[in-house]
């Protein structure tokens, strides 16, 4: 767990002082925000801070995350906002602010009563905690582009950030194929140890042990996941069908087929690694596989 007491203001007025951030309020009264970034980077785990509000009215105090410097998109998830209590929204340059998720009232919220925030990123999945009780859970429309942490914060009144932590958790590779030999030994031989070697939790529908209805476990694996990894080799329905979803998702896939058939149009322009069922051929897979992961993993 990383304590967060360095910051850089990108808008806004702000005091820094050890563990406190306080937003004074807008350099510009005709955009009144401010965002302050820390060193700290993460796609999955968790960031708490504690936010107190001086007027919960048009005012907001909320936890920004997958932040791209390049440009300048993230979401933030917290207190107050568009007169709720609630807010998950993502911003992007040229459009501006847009709510994601919003639940309760902002008259319902405490002037000057510090509240206890929590956002706990997985993938695409995201919830947030408000002093201990999980008051929002979805999923975000597209994958974060980028991996930095920070606080945002709107109005014109002063807001506090006490106490502010991250703590990263391993990112999540979903694997879909077909569960018959010769891709089970693929997957255990080869997918998951190494996407594990590259920092990855890998994971297929059947290693949920748990009761339900697997489509769901199918779903939440999708969504939790950093990346996608499918075998197309046989021409199985439910493959591609969880392919399809993964897609409509914005989520990063890399494509595994057997021999060197063309794909079908709809995913030509998909990462693929071609492979030879032979002991070279799993080479193959591994040296290409860490070189995919890896370029995920930087965002290429």
């Amino acid at each position: 767990m990383t304590s967060l007491t360095t910051w850089a203001p990108l808008a806004g007025k702000w005091k820094f002082e050890g563990p406190t951030a306080t937003y004074l309020g807008p350099e510009d009264p005709n955009s009144p925000y401010g965002v302050a970034l820390s060193p700290l980077r993460l796609r999955s785990g968790s960031i708490s801070t504690k936010v107190s509000l001086s007027e919960t009215e048009e005012s907001a105090g909320r936890i920004m995350f997958g932040y791209n410097s390049a440009s300048g998109a993230y979401f933030s998830e917290g207190l107050g906002g568009y007169k709720r209590a609630y807010i998950l929204d993502e911003y992007v340059p040229g459009r501006g602010w847009k709510a994601v998720s919003a639940l309760g009232s902002d008259q319902n919220l405490i002037a000057q009563s510090p509240y206890h925030l929590k956002v706990e990123l997985q993938g695409q999945s995201v919830r947030l905690m408000v002093d201990s009780i999980k008051v929002l859970e979805g999923h975000l429309p597209y994958p974060p582009t980028g991996d930095q942490i920070g606080l945002f914060a709107w109005g014109t009144a002063e807001v506090k950030f006490e106490e502010t932590v991250g703590e990263g958790a391993r990112p999540r590779a979903f694997v879909v194929m077909q569960f018959s030999e010769p891709y089970e030994s693929l997957y255990s031989e080869v997918i998951r140890p190494v996407a594990e070697s590259m920092g990855f939790e890998a994971y297929r529908a059947d290693d949920v042990y748990k009761p339900g209805i697997i489509l769901q476990d199918i779903i939440q694996g999708i969504v939790e996941a950093e990346v996608v990894i499918a075998d197309i080799t046989p021409v199985n329905a439910n493959v591609f069908y969880e392919l399809g979803y993964a897609h409509a998702l914005d989520k990063p896939t890399i494509l595994l087929a057997e021999g060197r058939s063309e794909l079908p149009f709809d995913i030509r322009s998909y990462r693929c690694i071609f492979y030879d069922n032979t002991i070279r051929g799993k080479t193959t897979v591994e040296t290409n596989l860490k070189r995919h992961l890896k370029n995920i993993m930087e965002g290429a």
